[in-house]
């Protein structure tokens, strides 16, 4: 957690929510010594935040002494943030549906920090399936979803993401800045952006931008993804991408 020396920021609060932030969609119960040690904070916060968060309904623990999970009064609050967002509602069902048309993942994301997070994840029947769910994170610079979000943002905002950008991949940004210029050029003359094995080696994907469509909402993005035993460059170009567009066109007409 960064240092802040504003005054209206009550630090003892954002350590808790940094604590809630610290499990990860899909793994287990973690412990106060795991959770000190992906949060940095020292062991004695963490036990009494741990603690506190268990009273609240926020963590449940696993027996007396035991490990720490995600309590269920996060799922009112989870409930209530995804009602949020009129777009989600009205494209889960044609998601569905294409998931099981093309027997692929399809999923709708915003942007939070430097990451795409997951609102809508639709799987098809298929035995294997990228595992990605509702709350996931992925990296913008690296995953279709997150290039096609990119993408299509006004020039003054793609720029205003660069600093944060930058920043976080130190090194390795002046490769991956020339990627997501790549990426943008492509979106301009197809629609769509493609990461074919970048993010994970075994994952096809290609993605395309949702603008804003009432004021106060935020730009989204969709993606359709799949192994790459099943779906290899050609297919996901010439059968999925036209297809991610004609949903794109039926969730958002005005698009």
């Amino acid at each position: 957690m960064q240092q802040t020396e504003d005054r209206q920021f009550v630090t003892a609060l954002a350590r808790g929510l940094e604590m809630l932030a610290a499990f990860r969609p899909g793994e287990g119960a973690l412990s106060n010594q795991a959770l000190a040690r992906r949060t940095g904070l020292p062991k004695s916060t963490v036990s009494r935040l741990s603690y506190t968060l268990t009273r609240l309904g926020y963590l449940q623990q696993e027996g007396d002494g035991g490990p720490y999970r995600l309590g269920l009064a996060l799922l009112a609050l989870g409930s209530a943030a995804l009602a949020g967002y009129d777009l989600r509602a009205a494209a889960a069902p044609l998601m569905r549906e294409f998931a099981l048309a093309n027997n692929v993942s399809v999923s709708l994301a915003l942007l939070d920090g430097s990451d795409m997070v997951y609102l809508e994840t639709c799987r098809s029947q298929a035995r294997v399936s990228v595992q990605l769910a509702t709350g996931s994170r992925v990296p913008l610079a690296t995953t279709a979803i997150g290039r096609a979000y990119f993408a299509g943002l006004p020039a003054a905002e793609r720029q205003a993401l660069l600093p944060r950008l930058a920043q976080r991949y130190g090194a390795e940004w002046p490769q991956l800045e020339q990627r997501l210029e790549q990426a943008c050029a492509d979106y301009s003359r197809h629609g769509y952006s493609a990461s074919f094995g970048e993010y994970e080696a075994d994952v096809m994907a290609v993605g395309t931008h949702l603008p804003a469509l009432l004021p106060g909402q935020p730009a989204m993005a969709l993606n359709a993804s799949g192994p790459a035993f099943a779906f290899d460059a050609a297919a996901m170009r010439e059968r999925i991408a036209p297809a991610l567009l004609a949903l794109r066109q039926r969730i958002a007409p005005t698009v």
